[in-house]
């Protein structure tokens, strides 16, 4: 439970409020986010450390949390589909960083520090996502306000048309792209 948190609050220059840096946002799992509860320390340690393997013993040690409380943060995030549980009597768990949450998870890690630090550890992890996991949405795509898009670089492949002002996505085949 988290007492007399306070919130500072800067100004970047762009003019992004950011959450001064201190001991308030420190200790507390995504910035006090999602409160300072067992399951979210149990998810900011395994994010933090996503190729580990974790014994209940070891995340008791981390978090400062009793063995029944563990357990329970544990089969709710494999419950989840966010851990992998193996061992049977001595279970040991992984997580399972093919999950689309595990991504979101680490992104939302990256932007609270972003927020706190005004670093750019957010953006720098989105363009490697687009490169390794998404290559069709690096490269030159076909913004528009008009009837028709024209999609480049697309040789067979679909590439996503964002409608200027609605912020809608589509995607269509390479070649021409018409409103409907």
């Amino acid at each position: 439970m988290v007492h007399g948190l306070s919130i500072g609050v800067n100004h970047m220059t762009g003019g992004t409020p950011v959450p001064a840096p201190g001991p308030e946002f420190s200790d507390v799992p995504y910035a006090g986010l999602f409160g300072d509860t067992v399951i979210a320390r149990v998810v900011e340690e395994i994010i933090a450390d996503p190729h580990s393997v974790y014994h209940p013993r070891d995340l008791e040690e981390l978090t400062g949390a009793s063995a029944p409380r563990i357990r329970d943060a544990l089969s709710t995030l494999t419950k989840f589909g966010l851990l992998r549980s193996a061992g049977g009597k001595h279970p040991v768990y992984t997580v399972d960083r093919r999950k689309k949450s595990f991504i979101a998870l680490t992104l939302l890690a990256y932007a609270t520090l972003d927020d706190r630090q005004g670093s750019d550890c957010m953006n720098t992890a989105v363009q490697h996502y687009c490169e390794t996991v998404l290559p069709s949405c690096t490269g030159v795509q076909a913004y528009g306000a008009t009837a028709a898009y024209l999609i480049s670089r697309g040789s067979g492949s679909i590439s996503p048309v964002i409608m200027a002002g609605s912020g809608n996505a589509y995607r269509y085949p390479a070649g021409t792209a018409t409103q409907d």
